[in-house]
């Protein structure tokens, strides 16, 4: 099996489509892509929630642990994120051993909470493995004696029908929360089966 990462853009747009046609869950799932050719001003035409509501921004990148490397901005206006964006589009950054520049970065509707939880679905040779913890977030590997894997409700239930269906080999929801009864996948990472495209292509 050929492992493909994608962006969190992406998994995020696959979850929101996939669990209503799947389940019937909807996420309502928000977000927006910035690039160093993007336009502000037709990407707000385009998504007008952008200039209304409080936002987070964070690089695009197949890469983790950004808010321990300062590429998080939260609860910020529209005017914040292009200047948080502004000063870091085309810098390199190091994280894990890896260089390179950020080109893309994802924005989203700020989500205040209180709970963080972690959730993750991957593939092997042997079948499936889910893992749940209710301490998610970015110190969820201080707290990986408290990751089980188990059955928990109908949202699990949900993304793992839709793990099997878009043939993903990993997902993973760290964290996500629950805000009135509704589930928030706040950073999200995927990767597909990159030999199953020719039968999922049209997903």
């Amino acid at each position: 099996m050929a492992r493909k990462k994608i962006r969190e853009y992406d998994s995020k747009r696959l979850l929101n489509h996939h669990l209503k046609r799947l389940s019937g869950i909807d996420l309502h799932i928000r977000s927006a892509q910035i690039t160093e050719s993007t336009d502000i001003n037709e990407l707000v035409a385009s998504e007008p929630w952008l200039s209304s509501e409080k936002l987070v921004v964070k690089p695009d990148m197949l890469f983790g642990k950004r808010g321990k490397s300062g590429l998080l901005g939260l609860n910020l206006h529209l005017d914040q994120v292009a200047s948080f964006v502004k000063d870091r589009i085309g810098k390199e950054v190091e994280i894990g051993g890896c260089k390179g520049p950020v080109t893309t970065f994802i924005v989203e509707p700020f989500v205040p909470h209180t709970e963080e939880f972690y959730l993750s679905i991957v593939s092997d040779r042997l079948g499936c493995s889910i893992s749940f913890s209710e301490c998610g977030g970015i110190e969820i590997e201080d707290n990986w004696d408290k990751v089980k894997g188990k059955i928990i409700e109908e949202f699990i239930k949900a993304a793992f029908i839709l793990f099997l269906d878009l043939d993903f080999t990993f997902l993973e929801m760290n964290p996500f929360t629950m805000v009135d009864g509704n589930s928030y996948p706040l950073d999200t990472r995927g990767e597909l089966d990159d030999t199953a495209a020719f039968k999922n292509f049209k997903k």
